[in-house]
Parts: structure tokens; C-alpha cells; sequence
């Protein structure tokens, strides 16, 4: 395959388009993955730690709204304390562990496009001794992380380059997994990243809008949804003075309670939904990957289906 042959215009999508290319990706995404049931296991693993964490997180606000705070002093102390426990410890593990994931299911996805059927534990065992490296893509996806959450008013341009970041850190992970290469070694990769740059910025453009285009249509669910959680907890506190809270100097009355069901669920969706995505980019660059490095690797029978999906359908060059 010719990794030329992907190139895609990188002028937004309106939302309708973003709709349809996210469903584009996700139903082939999951032809892939219908190929290899132990392609699931690292993505469910993914959601499973990141719905953790959310659980803990809301379990704490629990404490906190149903507690006298001049007789808890302690538990709010030790609910706050879990909160740094989460914040210096609990959130930075999760990106070691989603990287290691990640490299598992970049190694099950690269011999399902072989032709080879392995196992989960087979991809534990081919990513372990490449754990030191795969740590260090951890760190840097939890810095651009963190840059991107911190920096959001420094510009278009900035955003771009740390987004572009972010998806050469999903470039290299093949490089990692596939070819046991050390990060010091990845040069190369990186040259045919740039000489492919149309293909690559289509696909990391095309991944991002689709992600965008999830988020919007979440967000706008779960704006309805907030927004009856709080005239179904109005209408509650007639009925109840379970988690009443008075506001306007007591002019309006409602209960957190339906709010807080709703959040709680809105979040675990979210947290689950990302994850998704994610494991829907690393499959993206997996194929990407080996389509430009190691395109006779690939079975006869799934080349030509690649091709449309590294272009989300679309046509390729002639």
C-alpha cells in the first residue's frame, strides 16, 4: 500500500460529516477487532481502571454531601486526602498503565493484520521487555496531557503543535511494540512520518474531529440530561427532604440527590467513551504503521479494506 494514497483534505468536517466518519471508524475499527477476540482485552482494561478512579472520585463527594462537617472533621480529612492520593499517585499510574495497554493492543492488532492469532498474555509477554520505553511514552503522553489542559488560551497554533504531539507519541508506540526499537532510534520513523505527512495529518485530523464530534454529541445529551436531574430533584424535594439544598436565600428547594445519579453516570460514559477513542487510534496507527513499514506483512485479504480505512472511506489517489 501506498501511504501517499491517504491523503485528505484537513479542512473541518461540518458536525453531520464528523457523525458519519466517527461511525465509519468505529463499525471498521471493530471489524478489526471482531478478527482477534484478545483485541478487547486491553481496551477493557482501559475503561475498567479509568471507571475505577470516577467510582472513588464520586464515592468521596458522597462523603462530603452527606456529612455534618462540625462532627466529620476527620473523614473530610481523609477524604481529602484521597483526593491527593488520586491526583499525585492514582491519575499519573493510570497513564503507565493505559501506555502499557495500549502496547499490548498495538502488539494483538499488528499479528492480527499478519494473519496470526496470539493471546493476551502473549502480547503481556512480547511488551514486558519493552516496559522502560514504554514508560517513557507514558510520561510524555501525561506532559502533553497536562500541557494541553494548562495552556488552552495559548493559541491556535500551540494547541495544533501539542496536538501533533500527541499523535507522534501514538506514531512512535508502534515503533516500540513492533520493531523493538529504542526511543534514540525512532528517527527514522519520524522521517517517514514527515515524508508522509498528508496521509498521517489526515488521519491524526480525521481521529481528532471524530473524537470532537463524540464529545459534542455527549455533551449535548448530557446538558439535557443535567437539566431534568435538577426538575426531577426540584420536584423531589416536595415529595422528600432528602438532599435538600435550599438556594436564593431558600427562595428555590432541591434535591442533589437526581443530579448527583446523573453526573455520576454522565462521567462514567465519558471516562469509558475516551477510552474508546483511544483504542480506536492506536488501532488506526497500528495500521498506518505497518502499512508504511512493513506493507507485506499484511494478509492479502484485509489490504484492500485497510486502504478505506485509513482514508475513513474516502478515495485514493490514482
Amino acid at each position: 500500500m501506498n501511504a501517499g494514497a491517504y491523503a485528505r483534505t484537513f479542512t473541518k468536517k461540518p458536525f453531520k460529516d464528523r457523525i458519519k466518519d466517527t461511525g465509519y471508524l468505529i463499525r471498521h475499527s471493530f471489524t478489526i477487532i471482531g478478527r482477534d477476540e484478545d483485541i478487547k482485552t486491553p481496551m477493557i482494561k482501559m475503561g475498567i481502571f479509568t471507571t475505577i478512579l470516577r467510582i472513588i472520585f464520586f464515592l468521596s463527594l458522597l462523603t462530603i454531601l452527606t456529612i455534618e462537617s462540625h462532627e466529620n472533621v476527620g473523614l473530610i480529612a481523609l477524604t481529602v486526602l484521597l483526593w491527593l492520593i488520586m491526583v499525585a499517585i492514582l491519575i499519573p499510574m493510570r497513564f503507565f498503565y493505559d501506555v502499557r495497554q495500549k502496547g499490548n493492543l498495538c502488539w494483538v492488532v499488528y499479528n492480527t493484520l499478519c494473519g496470526k492469532d496470539i493471546s493476551y498474555r502473549d502480547a503481556v509477554g512480547h511488551t514486558k521487555s519493552q516496559k522502560g520505553r514504554l514508560k517513557a511514552l507514558g510520561l510524555g503522553e501525561l506532559v502533553l496531557v497536562y500541557s494541553r489542559t494548562f495552556k488552552k488560551d495559548s493559541g491556535l497554533l500551540i494547541n495544533l503543535f501539542l496536538g501533533f504531539l500527541t499523535e507522534v507519541c501514538h506514531f512512535m508506540l508502534p515503533s516500540v511494540v513492533i520493531e523493538e526499537k529504542k526511543l534514540k532510534e525512532i528517527a527514522p520513523d519520524l522521517k517517514s512520518l514527515r515524508e508522509n505527512v498528508p496521509a498521517t495529518l489526515a488521519g491524526v485530523f480525521g481521529l481528532d474531529f471524530a473524537g470532537d464530534a463524540v464529545k459534542q454529541l455527549l455533551a449535548g445529551l448530557s446538558f439535557l440530561l443535567v437539566l431534568l436531574s435538577i426538575a426531577a430533584g426540584w420536584l423531589l424535594s416536595f415529595v422528600t427532604g432528602a438532599g435538600a439544598v435550599s438556594l436564593f436565600s431558600g427562595a428555590f428547594t432541591i434535591s442533589w440527590i437526581p443530579t448527583y445519579i446523573t453526573l455520576f453516570f454522565v462521567v462514567l460514559v465519558f471516562g469509558i467513551a475516551g477510552k474508546l477513542v483511544e483504542s480506536i487510534k492506536v488501532i488506526y496507527f497500528t495500521v498506518f504503521y505497518t502499512s508504511i513499514k512493513q506493507p507485506r506483512n499484511i494478509t492479502e485479504e484485509l489490504r484492500e479494506d485497510l486502504t478505506h480505512y485509513l482514508t475513513l472511506g474516502g478515495d485514493t489517489e490514482k
